[in-house]
């Protein structure tokens, strides 16, 4: 049988489609193996010469005169002498012609409804008034009848049409379609959430809607399904008083109910409930059949509400199914100092960092960076976490402009695709080179760590655009980072000060290897071979402590004690004051050599974060060797990030100002920080205008050479304390030098 082109064809029933390797590619017309599918994406492939067909998905196989007949077309209408079918010159790409979705347009779809459907609604529970108040319609799309229904956008103009198939064309074997194809998700129901309303059920399905409708209760629904509800819409529900989430009583609609409750506990909405449909028997699931076949009304509907709460419904938890071995934080603590023992102590802290996602209240994101030199074991220590899919996400750069994505060459409906924040939620999210983003120049590093700072306050990120306008990820984004750099220059402190750092750092302090242990080290085990070890130890260890704590942990503060939680409050108040912002310079130099400095007023921000964010680090490192409550043998790694998340020279200052039991001279700070005098005078000067030291001049009796010393203020005594020394596993104090032998 002679036949037209398959390209007139496809062109004839406004079917789009793309070229590729020689083939035409479309959605599939079969099913709904595109139903989810981005508009350029489709698996239904056209050979052009032959008019021969193949899904790649649902494996649907023939030709055009299969393909004609499955769309309900006489054999005549590819024909190339069809009579009254004059055919199309063939095209490079056919495109469909699309109608424009005016307010008359949707009318006369609604006019022409026909009886018939206007019955088949009727027993669907849906009435004349619904019918007409809504415009549901009739037309032809795609080769077939359908019954219309409109769908605004949030603006109140018309966006697509959701078609739902002729009840009495048995050949279609599509139930649903939307038109124009690839048109964008929409609410049905926008008009409800445009001022406040006092109850609003969220269902599944328009006709479900239209039902609910009908029994005067107010409702909405995605056109996309029970998979699809998209984060920038869950803000607009905070309207409603009380919101209750109805899906199907099948597996689809229960895992979308939850995916949808857990936005609107994320936003802290206080009345969320869940209307969970009884068994109706025979198949029956949805909220047309309770109404319609299984003789519900409203009264019996609302009594089948629950109030949810965020444990109900977290999905924070990962469940760990895979196959695993078993392994203690001994052991694990074990094969790392084996391999990397100069690594033991970051890998705590990264470990620590990762447990907190357990802890149910923990709702603020924690951030460590690892600063190092080249080579120095930074990157190592963040490999340990990598490759563990269901807890970690890891990239080797990244700009803070992705977590929510604007790109200018991206349709707006594809931007979600590539948002960063809603892939690392309830993960940590690791960064083997931060370096990059430190380098930039001023502006664009200000305004990249102005985004930093704002979504690690784990509420999400809101960014309006000339190109995509209003992109709205807001609600509950809890993900942990930990990252790598290079030592930080000067102006990066400053920067980070100014719009209040979220950030922790801990120094890796490498030393360097001599002669003999770097020929032990080329004779031992392979690198890899022990960095495998290490990872494969860390998996293990992470996948036995998630499976340990299935439902997470609801922590009990009550039995933290005073005294611990004492040295926490400490640690916070210490960083708070050496990270402050100020700025110190030499006003005038006497004759007798004395410096002169003046400094602007210092910016100290408040400890409350920081004393939060150390409390659930300490919570962390318990959870991960086993316990739930804190101890001192939690408290190391504060002990070590208070100063070491300070600006470097003051955390060198500090350290040296501890090891010299609190009181330090002009000429040994000289010494030990390896600086001139005026640089040694200027970070004297800076600890004490931050309220961290006093600093006072010494009579040394010896002219030209004035002399001054600091001494660690009486709240920040505890730093040089035995109980300090105890925890930070530091032995003794060294010696002092006298000030004889600095001023010889």
């Amino acid at each position: 049988m002679e036949t037209i082109t398959i390209t007139e064809y496809l062109a004839r029933k406004g079917i789009t489609y793309r070229e590729s390797g020689g083939e035409l590619v479309t959605h599939c017309v079969f099913g709904e193996c595109d139903k989810d599918s981005r508009p350029n994406e489709g698996h239904l492939y056209f050979n052009p010469q032959t008019s021969q067909y193949h899904c790649k998905k649902c494996d649907a196989q023939g030709n055009i005169v299969t393909l004609c007949k499955h769309l309900g077309d006489d054999l005549t209408e590819i024909r190339p002498d069809g009579g009254t079918i004059t055919p199309v010159p063939h095209q490079k790409k056919a495109k469909a012609v699309n109608v424009q979705l005016t307010p008359e347009y949707v009318a006369s779809l609604h006019k022409a409804l026909p009886d018939h459907i206007r019955d088949y609604l009727r027993k669907r529970g849906i009435p004349d008034g619904v019918i007409d108040q809504q415009q549901i319609g009739w037309g032809d799309f795609y080769g077939r009848s359908w019954i219309t229904i409109p769908i605004t956008n949030a603006e109140g103009v018309y966006a697509l049409l959701k078609l739902r198939k002729d009840p009495e064309d048995t050949n279609n074997a599509n139930k649903m379609m939307v038109y124009p194809k690839g048109a964008q998700h929409e609410i049905y129901g926008w008009e409800m959430l445009k001022g406040n309303v006092s109850d609003l059920v969220i269902c599944e399905g328009e006709f479900d809607r239209l039902v609910l409708l009908a029994n005067g209760i107010p409702a909405v629904t995605s056109t996309g399904g029970a998979a699809t509800f998209k984060d920038e819409w869950a803000p607009h529900f905070l309207k409603a008083e009380r919101v209750y989430v109805c899906f199907d009583r099948d597996e689809a609609g229960k895992n979308g109910a939850t995916k949808v409750l857990t936005k609107f506990l994320d936003l802290d909405h206080e009345n969320v409930f869940c209307l969970d449909l009884p068994d109706m028997g025979d198949g029956r699931k949805d909220v047309t059949d309770y109404f319609t076949v299984h003789g519900g009304d409203v009264d019996a509907f609302i009594r089948l509400a629950r109030r949810v709460t965020k444990a109900e419904v977290s999905d924070r938890i990962v469940r760990i199914e895979r196959p695993y071995k078993p392994t203690t934080f001994e052991e694990w603590h074990d094969i790392i100092a084996n391999n990397f023992p100069e690594l033991t102590f970051p890998a705590e802290i990264c470990l620590s960092i990762l447990t907190q996602i357990l802890i149910h209240e923990i709702a603020n994101p924690f951030a460590l960076v690892l600063v190092g030199v080249p080579s120095g074991g930074k990157t190592i220590c963040i490999n340990f976490f990598d490759a563990i899919d269901e807890l970690t996400y890891a990239t080797d750069k990244f700009t803070p402009a992705s977590f929510v994505t604007n790109a200018s060459n991206v349709k707006r409906e594809q931007l979600a695709e590539l948002d960063l924040l809603p892939r690392i939620k309830h993960k940590a999210f690791l960064v083997r080179d931060l370096a990059t983003l430190f380098s930039k120049r001023d502006d664009d590093l200000n305004e990249c760590l102005g985004i930093l700072t704002r979504v690690l306050d784990g509420e999400g990120l809101s960014t309006d655009t000339g190109i995509h306008g209003r992109r709205n990820l807001s609600g509950s984004y809890l993900f942990m980072m930990i990252a790598a750099s290079t030592p930080l220059p000067t102006r990066i402190w400053k920067m980070m000060g100014s719009l209040g750092s979220r950030l922790f750092f801990y120094s890796m302090q490498s030393r360097e290897k001599d002669v003999d242990e770097l020929v032990a080290q080329l004779k031992s085990t392979a690198f890899k071979e022990k960095e495998r070890a290490c990872r494969n130890a860390t998996r293990n260890l992470l996948y036995t402590i998630w499976d340990a704590h299935k439902e997470g942990i609801v922590w009990n503060r009550d039995a933290d004690s005073d005294e611990t939680v004492a040295v926490i409050a400490r640690c916070a108040k210490l960083l708070a004051k050496l990270r402050g912002v100020i700025s110190v310079w030499k006003e005038k130099k006497h004759d007798d050599g004395e410096i002169d400095f003046d400094y602007t007023p210092p910016v100290i921000e408040n400890p409350d974060r920081i004393s939060m964010l150390f409390y659930n680090l300490c919570r962390g490192h318990a959870v991960a060797v086993g316990r739930q409550q804190i101890s001192q043998d939690d408290l190391k790694l504060i002990v070590e990030l208070a100063i070491d998340s300070a600006p470097t020279t003051r955390a060198e200052l500090f350290r040296e100002l501890v090891a010299y039991g609190g009181v330090m001279t002009t000429s040994q700070i000289e010494k030990r920080l390896d600086c001139s005098k005026p640089t040694a005078l200027k970070e004297m000067r800076t600890l004490e205008a931050l309220g961290v030291c006093t600093l006072k001049e010494l009579k040394t009796g010896q002219a030209g050479q004035p002399e001054n010393q600091i001494t660690l203020n009486e709240d920040f005594s505890w730093f040089f304390s035995d109980e300090c020394r105890r925890i930070r596993g530091v032995e003794h104090i060294p010696l002092r030098d006298t000030l004889s032998d600095l001023v010889d």
